[in-house]
C-alpha cells in the first residue's frame, strides 16, 4: 500500500510538471483551460522572490563536495532547478553551457539545481549521471534535498531559474526554459564590464 501511495504521488507530480511546462509553452493569454490561472501563479510567485535575499542552501555537489550559495557572494548567479528526464531542460541545458562560458569571466556562475532526488527519487542518480556525461556540463551541479525545494517555493514548473545579483538578492526569475539570446540580454545588466559594473539594474523583470 505504501508503495502505491508512493506511485500515485510520483505520477501527480509529473502531471502537475507537464500541464505547467504547456501553460509555460503556449505563453499568456493562450486560450487554454487553466491558461490564466498560471500566468497568477507566475506573476505571485515572481513577486514573492524578486527583490528579496535568495534563500541560504548548502548541498552536495556529484562529488559529495558541499557547495554554500554564500560561497559565490559578489558574483551574479544563475540557479538553474532543473529534472534530468525534463525535455525543456535538455533544451535550455546547451545555451546555459554557452553562457557561462562567454561571461564567467565577466563574475557570472550557473548552478544546476537538480530535482531528481526530490522529484523522481525512484532513479536513484541514474538519470543524472548519464544527463551530464551526455552535455558535458561542465558547472556545478548541486543535488537538492525537500528544504531548498521548499525554500525556493516548490518549484510549481521545471525548469525554472533564479538571477542572484552579487549582494545575493534575487534579481530575476526566468520561468520555463528561454532561448539563450534571451537570457543573454536579461542578464547583460548585472554583469561587470571591462569598465565596472553597469548602472543599477531594474528592480523587477
Amino acid at each position: 500500500m505504501r508503495r502505491q501511495g508512493a506511485c500515485a504521488a510520483a505520477l501527480a507530480t509529473a502531471l502537475l510538471a507537464a500541464l505547467a511546462h504547456a501553460a509555460a509553452a503556449a505563453g499568456p493569454g493562450a486560450g487554454r483551460p487553466g491558461a490564466g490561472r498560471m500566468g497568477a501563479l507566475r506573476e505571485q510567485f515572481t513577486s514573492r522572490f524578486v527583490g528579496t535575499k535568495a534563500p541560504e542552501f548548502a548541498l552536495f555537489d556529484m562529488a559529495g563536495r558541499t557547495v554554500r550559495l554564500s560561497d559565490l557572494r559578489g558574483k551574479v548567479v544563475l540557479l538553474n532547478f532543473w529534472y534530468s528526464s525534463c525535455p525543456p531542460c535538455r533544451t535550455e541545458t546547451p545555451d546555459l553551457i554557452k553562457l557561462r562560458q562567454r561571461n564567467a569571466a565577466r563574475g557570472f556562475e550557473v548552478l544546476g539545481i537538480n530535482l531528481d532526488p526530490v522529484l523522481i527519487p525512484q532513479a536513484a542518480g541514474l538519470e543524472l549521471r548519464r544527463f551530464v556525461r551526455e552535455f558535458k556540463v561542465p558547472y556545478p551541479v548541486l543535488l537538492a534535498d525537500r528544504q531548498v525545494f521548499q525554500d525556493y517555493g516548490e518549484i510549481p514548473i521545471q525548469p525554472i531559474s533564479f538571477l542572484i545579483d552579487g549582494k545575493g538578492v534575487v534579481a530575476r526569475v526566468f520561468w520555463g526554459a528561454l532561448p539563450g539570446p534571451e537570457l543573454e540580454r536579461a542578464i547583460a545588466p548585472y554583469l561587470v564590464g571591462r569598465d565596472g559594473p553597469t548602472g543599477p539594474p531594474p528592480a523587477r523583470p
